[in-house]
């Protein structure tokens, strides 16, 4: 069964700056108002050594634009975002889903990442802290040991249910 890549807090997509694919034939920087600084500076940086193509975004309503854009595209083209965590997570699926591979997209993340936590008794996702060992479940309440596994299908790390010491389950 194969499971489109994610986007997530230690994606092999995101990088602490853009590096330059210089096997690919053309580049397309796709940034919001947070990465139009960095987008522009990636820009610039490459300019004059492949066809480079931009595109700034205010947000979800210029998904379907992103969208043709993408399509329009020829193989070996390489993508990057520059954007803050929602307006990137966004970008990140309408290319997954117009058919990009990881390997084809940079993601230069502007601000906190966010970092999720799948319950295994409750079967729910919470936001946790970027770097939490320990979680409380945001539904059921239950503290949670955040494991090292991402999951692909319930879009979180795997939170395992335990009982803290000093405290005793209800109803035993």
């Amino acid at each position: 069964m194969y499971n489109s890549p994610v986007l997530f807090d230690k994606s092999i997509t995101i990088v602490n700056k853009f590096t330059p694919r210089n096997e690919r034939r053309k580049f397309v920087v796709i940034s919001d108002q947070a990465g139009y600084d960095q987008a522009k500076s990636f820009t610039s940086e490459i300019e004059g050594t492949v066809p480079v193509e931009c595109l700034s975004i205010n947000g979800m309503e210029d998904k379907e634009e992103i969208k043709r854009l993408i399509l329009s595209q020829k193989m070996g083209t390489q993508f990057y975002i520059a954007a803050a965590w929602n307006n990137a997570v966004m970008i990140f699926s309408v290319g997954v889903e117009a058919g990009l591979s990881e390997a084809e997209i940079q993601t230069l993340i502007i601000g906190p990442k966010r970092r999720y936590v799948y319950c295994m008794k409750c079967f729910e996702v919470s936001e946790v802290e970027e770097e939490a060992e320990i979680a409380e479940c945001d539904h059921c309440k239950a503290s949670l040991e955040i494991g090292p596994f991402y999951s692909i299908v319930r879009e979180g790390y795997i939170g395992y249910p335990y009982i803290p010491i000093g405290k005793e389950e209800v109803g035993s």
